[in-house]
């Protein structure tokens, strides 16, 4: 019994097959780079945001922490009308004082509006509230919504009295402790120490 096997001597559709699988291959390694370009850009992004909120709540502190301890006030315009902060200590003996306003109806509690609604509880912020129910305030003191990115909250608290530095006579003088929050979506806490009269 003989056996006959048909021997193909026509390859040109290998050529068209070897094509089409390199373009296939070339389509996947496309769509990784594609892929990876969209992560890092993502990734760019998140960290643009991060540092910049870090920023505003680095300015926020710093910017709170000019009025601690001494008789500067912050000035900020609600409605047409001035209001005025401050963070005297009024109690030294009172600990764990919060001196940034504290309750939610007060006028410069949320100057811009951007978090309490009409209707809305009335609520006091204590050593203990949580940093979203802080007081609000814009870093350019501004009400415009194009510059609620700069929109941060904070808590001014005293502490407790303590000892004075060296250099300062126990018997006039005093130590006085506070803690100064910002949070943007990082928390910025700063503590600092005023000596004043006893």
């Amino acid at each position: 019994m003989k056996q006959s096997f048909l021997v193909l001597r026509d390859e040109s559709g290998f050529a068209l097959i070897t094509a089409i699988m390199m373009l296939f291959a070339a389509t996947i390694l496309g769509l990784m780079v594609l892929n990876s370009s969209d992560m890092e850009i993502s990734l760019s992004g998140a960290q643009q945001r991060y540092e910049r909120n870090l920023n505003t709540a680095e300015g926020a502190v710093g910017s709170e922490a000019t009025a601690v301890g001494t008789a500067a006030t912050i000035t900020r315009s609600v409605s047409g009308v001035d209001h005025t902060r401050s963070y005297a200590v009024v109690d030294p003996g009172s600990h764990n004082q919060v001196l940034s306003p504290n309750a939610s109806h007060d006028a410069l509690f949320d100057p811009g509006g951007d978090t309490t609604a009409a209707g809305d509880a009335e609520y006091t912020v204590d050593i203990n509230t949580p940093s979203d129910l802080w007081s609000m305030e814009n870093l350019l003191h501004s009400d415009a919504a194009t510059d609620n990115f700069l929109d941060y909250r904070y808590r001014v608290a005293y502490l407790y009295g303590t000892v004075p530095p060296k250099g300062y006579d126990a018997t006039k003088f005093s130590g006085y402790r506070f803690q100064i929050s910002a949070q943007r979506t990082s928390l910025i806490e700063l503590g600092a120490s005023k000596v004043g009269p006893k």
